[in-house]
Formats: structure tokens, C-alpha cells, sequence
């Protein structure tokens, strides 16, 4: 009789607790883990610097398994060129809404280019952010 009713208490938790959706995976962020903003800042120096070798390997995965390093430094200059030095730039948005994904996005005044908007995406990967993607408009 007491088998029976541990049996079947076991059979009702057990697949009681796997109908419920599980919590979404929580990014822990310690003080050595810089904020999305930071990283997309220390990173985008990189890029204002035309340092695109070191960018790209500073860039998480995905950005790197979408183009090589030679064809991203060709990429890079050729888009950021035409618009000349950083002359200021300010955080517009972060969107945090997507697991483990920061779009950031910075109004960013450019030489030759008074308004343009840049935006850095970038995934919580290995206990850091890393920069997945990279536009200008």
C-alpha cells in the first residue's frame, strides 16, 4: 500500500514538473563582466580606429563564420570610410528583449555624415558579450 502511494506520488510530481515551461536561462553578469553598452563601445573604437582585424576577432562566432577577417576589413572601410571620423556619439537604445541578445543602437554624428544611426548586436556567449553584428544607416 505504501509502495503504491510513493508510485504513484512519483508519477504525479514527476510529470507534473515537466509540463511546466522552465524558466528562461538568466545571464549573470558579475563586475567584470561589462555591460552590452560597454562592450559595444570598446568594440566600435576598434572599428573608428580601422583596426578590423583586431574587430573581427574580437567579434563572437556568428560574425566571424559569416565573412573572414579580410573580407569584414573591406566591408568595414568601405562603408565607414565615405562617412569620415566620429565626431560624437550617443547611446539611442538598448533592447534587451530577446534571450541572451543587446541590440544597441547610438546616434552618431560622422564627419561627412551629420546623422547616421549604428547599430551593434550582440549575444551573451561563453560569460561575455560578443558583438554578432554591426550596421550603419
Amino acid at each position: 500500500m505504501l509502495a503504491r502511494f510513493l508510485v504513484a506520488l512519483l508519477l504525479l510530481f514527476g510529470t507534473a514538473t515537466s509540463a511546466f515551461p522552465q524558466p528562461a536561462r538568466r545571464i549573470t553578469v558579475t563586475a567584470t563582466t561589462p555591460a552590452p553598452d560597454d562592450r559595444a563601445r570598446q568594440w566600435l573604437v576598434l572599428v573608428d580606429d580601422k583596426n578590423y582585424a583586431q574587430s573581427w576577432s574580437e567579434a563572437g562566432k556568428a560574425f566571424q563564420n559569416r565573412q573572414k577577417v579580410e573580407a569584414w576589413a573591406a566591408n568595414a572601410d568601405a562603408r565607414r570610410a565615405p562617412l569620415g571620423a566620429v565626431a560624437s556619439r550617443s547611446l539611442k537604445s538598448i533592447d534587451l528583449g530577446r534571450n541572451n541578445i543587446a541590440v544597441i543602437r547610438y546616434d552618431t554624428v560622422f564627419a561627412r555624415k551629420a546623422a547616421a544611426v549604428e547599430t551593434v548586436t550582440l549575444a551573451f556567449e561563453n560569460g561575455s558579450w560578443s558583438v554578432t553584428d554591426y550596421a550603419v544607416d
